[in-house]
């Protein structure tokens, strides 16, 4: 391999902002070695390391980007925030990173595909389970799941939603977010009546 440095996260950044509807990841791998100036000898040694699995592995690697921003740089003290808070702050945050990273609505479209639905689940449980990890859930039973289950459907609605945002500073986002989880909250606080009865 070249003896030059690879970054990962930037090829991976360019990889997906070069995708397109061909879904032909070597192709574009090639390329975003170019742009690096990398040593195409490297290519098959990248692409076995790193995108073994085609689009899997590419947006396994962007949500690894993205996760190492998440923890970055945050100016208030989120340890004092509800859970409810915590889940809120690291959703929106998040999708400000994507915002900056990439082209939101490329990623989206790419991601709805019917072909890509296993790979778009599989990232939504990754990005689910990182939240619930950065909010401070330390589940292990049946909780773990159905949590992780329930923040993935209010993040893919939310990420639909928030694609198409005009608003300044995606503020219809945020709300819907904030309307979303409490709405989840509320259900849970009925629930726990409801089985006090029983």
């Amino acid at each position: 391999m070249t003896s030059k440095k690879i970054n990962i996260d930037k090829l991976s950044l360019i990889m997906l902002e070069k995708l397109n509807d061909s879904n032909d990841l070597d192709a574009v791998l090639m390329d975003s070695l170019k742009v690096l100036k990398i040593d195409i000898k490297s290519f098959k040694k990248i692409k076995e390391t790193y995108y073994r699995n085609g689009l899997g592995s590419l947006m396994t690697q962007i949500n690894i980007v993205i996760n190492k921003m998440l923890k970055k740089d945050n100016p208030i003290d989120v340890n004092k925030f509800r859970i409810s808070e915590k889940i809120i702050f690291y959703v929106f945050k998040r999708l400000k990173i994507i915002d900056k990273l990439c082209n939101r609505k490329k990623l989206f479209f790419i991601m709805m595909k019917p072909q890509n639905f296993s790979i778009s689940n599989k990232i939504l449980f990754k990005i689910a389970d990182e939240i619930w990890f950065l909010a401070g859930d330390k589940s292990t039973d049946m909780n773990y799941y159905s949590k992780r289950i329930i923040l993935m459907n209010i993040y893919a609605s939310i990420f639909s939603f928030f694609v198409f945002d005009q608003s300044k500073d995606f503020s219809r986002t945020l709300n819907l977010l904030e309307k979303e989880i409490n709405l989840v909250l509320s259900f849970g606080k009925i629930k726990k009546k409801i089985s006090s009865f029983f």
